[in-house]
């Protein structure tokens, strides 16, 4: 391809105006586009706003929540605590079919946690 033939087009090219008439279309649906992303930007900011607040509001309730569980939880630890340091907790663990059942229980419960991750993996 000779080289003057391409500068002979890329001559044309630049001395014509590459740019469309405007049609009444065009140039409603470029508006209707325009308005319609504001909206949603202002959907999406207001949305934010709404849900940091809401956070807020709940952080009182969510920290009440929290100290009440671990209130209960204290509760149930210190009750397990003297079940094992009664006398009997300890016999229960001495005795030949207690140390059974206890070993039985966490066979049992190591087997069906294997189980259930079989199932996943």
């Amino acid at each position: 391809m000779r080289d003057d033939l391409d500068k002979d087009l890329l001559q044309m090219f630049e001395e014509k105006n590459l740019e469309l008439p405007e049609e009444p279309f065009r140039a409603e649906l470029r508006l209707r586009i325009e308005k319609a992303r504001i909206g949603y930007d202002r959907v999406y900011w207001i949305l934010t706003a709404l849900a940091l607040a809401a956070c807020a509001a709940a952080a009182n309730f969510v920290i009440g929540g929290v100290s009440l569980f671990l209130g209960e939880l204290n509760r149930v630890l210190q009750n397990a605590d003297k079940l094992l340091a009664a006398p009997i907790g300890f016999e229960f663990l001495a005795v030949p079919a207690g140390f059974v059942v206890v070993a039985a229980a966490a066979l049992i419960s190591l087997l069906f946690r294997r189980r259930v991750l079989s199932m996943f993996v």
